[in-house]
């Protein structure tokens, strides 16, 4: 007695499908990334209109004196840092920039918004941290970065 064992294998296309898996994955990574990355801008311009900083903490006041200016110059009085509006308008989807395999950076347009920033952030007393993010706004943006990859797969037929 015999048996005839024959096995019919997809080799072929698996390791065509495994081939384009390796080309595509990079490319629709950092196209994730970078979106990512015009998310976080526009996570922070929104959280530093509403006046709270990356940590969900409300900015701390303006001094007395510079509220009185403010008042004097007829501009709003809630911190926001929007004095007149170049810093964070200087903060745009255009500064997020490619940095590394899979990396992106943000940053500001010009440097003398820089130097604000910078000065609002870490120089001054107290801080107003606005250019960050938080565990809560990670897990936003990963969510988001995965749904993102997961329908770019499916469209190349990779991802089931």
């Amino acid at each position: 007695m015999a048996v005839d064992l024959k096995i019919k294998s997809n080799s072929k296309q698996l390791s065509k499908k495994f081939k384009k898996f390796q080309s595509v994955l990079p490319r629709i990574i950092d196209k994730g990334v970078k979106q990512a990355g015009f998310q976080l801008v526009a996570i922070i311009r929104e959280k530093t209109q509403k006046g709270i900083d990356f940590k969900d903490k409300p900015f701390a006041p303006y001094s007395d004196g510079y509220l009185k200016r403010l008042q004097k110059e007829g501009k709003p009085t809630a911190v926001d840092l929007h004095y007149s509006g170049t810093m964070v308008g200087a903060l745009t989807p255009s500064m997020v920039k490619k940095t590394g395999k899979h990396k992106v950076s943000l940053g500001f347009a010009r440097a003398d918004e820089r130097d604000k920033a910078l000065f609002n952030q870490v120089l001054r007393e107290p801080k107003r941290e606005f250019f960050g993010f938080n565990n809560r706004t990670e897990k936003i943006i990963s969510k988001q970065f995965n749904r993102f990859v997961e329908k770019e797969l499916r469209k190349f037929k990779i991802w089931v």
